[in-house]
């Protein structure tokens, strides 16, 4: 089934037979994109330019395609396309309203950030008349301006894609081929088929993209990327899973879009990687905050005094490159060198402070993920304007709640209709080879059950974990294999969670538990060696648990609201 954006189609007369055409196009392929009532609007040369096509339908290996739908009976003479009752038809007729259409669209392509997709990627028009069968098309005498080879009839309404196919066979007159990288396709979606800014796509664009799955932001996070706009700085703090990445993202892609150069520092490798693997964009750096030390310091190793006085030199004499600066995971950047070298404080002054610029600096950060770094940065604490995310739009009930149980007695606020999922289980196992076969045959379960998106976290290092002798290259079992402070920002549809034994729930310790246990999105898996000494010492100390203990396992479980696996 082809992707439709919307998921349902927007408002349309039902003589137009539009809602019939809609769900004709459904039926094609899932690697279409169908876009209802597609609106363009652009100014060139000072002129307001605005259209509205049909469909358009993308193909990532055969390029756009414009349509125009013209319902009823129809009839050209006298040099005009006429309606059956005998009213002209606007914009010179269909045929010509969908070559404008097309020509609009490319317009919009040429002065983008996508202009150099034009020469490898086709540009087509057609229309579709689902009133009038192929056999009376026959009967109606073709102007110039249009061709029997890229007009539907009502024939396609059964099945539109032997049409649609030929019709992105016709070789053009520049012999153009649609030749697009999967980077190509993405910003194409992105930028130009679906740019409206309460659309974001998730984690896993293509997976959920075939499944019809868009993430709309909530309520809360599109009323405060909003309120952004007026802001110039500001903290924003939010739990795991309330969408802070995401919103960082869409907030630099909406000033890169514009034309305008981001500076976007995380501080996990691991995090950077992905950012600029999936939402890459020429005008966005994405960089842990190690590596712009370097590159603007000129330095082999992170030298932040030397990467500070450098940002100052820059901010003097109106040189820095960035004019925005967002900051994601900020609680980690409060190590001890980059408080005492002033680094962020100065990246904040060279776009803030400098009323040529126009800049902007916010910091996304989750106060209880405090695991890179001993205490609050400064400038966190110290903000004017903070912001706070409230509700987890990442975890099911279950996994929210398992993960917060270890060190808050709150309970998460999730958004409505969020699923409440099969709660986490905790697996305990006699020593690390039972726990390291489990694991294996975790991995096996989950993808017997669809679930191929796994990760394997450590609450401790990789050279202390069971793992440590049987994981190949940062993986096991082909899965991902690392640890919970390298994964910090980054999400899967299970994790599974291990080496967690009764130092995990220390006072420091614990928030790796946290991070570990809120990156699962559907599945938690935790597997233990703790004996009944152990489970109830944690009992005890970190649950306060004043019930008398009788299966301290079973017990220990229940507390974390999740599912004991005893064997």
């Amino acid at each position: 089934m082809a992707i439709m954006i919307p998921e349902m189609p927007r408002d349309y007369d039902p003589v137009s037979l539009e809602g019939a055409m809609f769900d004709a196009l459904k039926k094609l392929p899932e690697d279409y994109y169908i876009v209802h009532s597609f609106k363009n609007v652009y100014v060139e040369e000072n002129v307001l330019h605005e259209g509205e096509a049909d469909f358009v339908i993308f193909n990532p290996t055969k390029g756009l395609l414009c349509i125009e739908a013209k319902a009823g009976a129809v009839n050209y003479e006298d040099g005009y396309w006429k309606y059956a009752s005998g009213h002209i038809m606007k914009h010179g007729g269909p045929y010509n309203q969908a070559a404008g259409n097309k020509w609009d669209l490319l317009n919009t392509v040429q002065n983008s950030a996508l202009k150099d997709i034009v020469p490898r990627c086709k540009f087509l028009h057609a229309v579709w008349f689902p009133s009038i069968s192929k056999e009376k098309m026959r009967g109606i005498k073709f102007p110039k301006e249009a061709d029997r080879q890229i007009t539907l009839t009502m024939e396609a309404l059964e099945n539109p894609e032997p049409y649609i196919s030929a019709i992105f066979a016709i070789e053009l007159e520049n012999h153009i081929k649609t030749d697009l990288s999967s980077q190509d396709v993405r910003r194409i979606i992105r930028e130009i088929i679906c740019p409206e800014f309460n659309i974001f796509p998730s984690k896993s664009f293509d997976s959920d993209l075939k499944k019809i799955v868009f993430h709309r932001l909530l309520k809360e996070q599109e009323g405060l990327l909003n309120y952004l706009v007026e802001q110039k700085t500001a903290v924003i703090n939010g739990a795991a899973g309330t969408g802070k990445t995401m919103i960082a993202v869409e907030k630099a892609t909406r000033h890169a879009v514009n034309g305008e150069r981001v500076l976007f520092l995380c501080y996990n490798v691991m995090l950077r990687n992905y950012l600029d693997r999936e939402y890459h964009h020429d005008m966005i750096d994405y960089m842990t905050i190690d590596k712009f030390a370097c590159k603007i310091g000129k330095t082999e190793e992170p030298n932040y005094q030397i990467a500070e006085e450098r940002v100052l030199d820059m901010y003097i004499s109106g040189a820095f490159p960035y004019r925005h600066v967002i900051v994601d995971e900020g609680q980690d950047f409060g190590r001890e060198e980059i408080e005492e070298a002033n680094l962020l404080q100065t990246i904040h002054d060279a776009v803030v402070d400098n009323d040529e610029v126009e800049g902007t600096f916010y910091v996304f950060y989750d106060r209880l993920q405090l695991i890179q770094a001993s205490r609050i940065p400064k400038y966190i604490s110290e903000a004017d304007c903070k912001l706070t995310l409230y509700k987890n739009c990442r975890n099911t009930e279950n996994i929210a709640i398992t993960s917060l149980k270890p060190i808050s007695q709150r309970t998460p606020k999730l958004y409505d209709g969020a699923i409440k999922g099969v709660p986490a289980r905790i697996h305990f196992r006699k020593d690390s080879q039972e726990a390291t076969e489990r694991i294996a045959t975790l991995i096996d379960e989950l993808k017997n059950e669809g679930i191929t998106d796994v990760v394997i976290l450590t609450c401790k290092s990789e050279f202390k974990s069971i793992l440590n002798e049987n994981s190949d290259n940062g993986t096991f079992k082909k899965k991902v294999f690392t640890t919970c402070r390298k994964f910090k920002g980054l999400e899967a549809d299970a994790i599974i969670l291990i080496d967690v034994d009764e130092d995990t729930f220390g006072s420091e310790a614990v928030q790796r538990f946290y991070v570990g246990a809120s990156r699962a999105r559907l599945r938690l898996e935790i597997v233990t060696t703790m004996t009944d000494e152990n489970c109830e010492k944690v009992l005890r100390e970190v649950v306060d648990y004043k019930k008398k203990i009788k299966n301290s396992k079973r017990e220990l479980a229940l507390a974390f609201n999740a599912m004991p696996i005893i064997e």
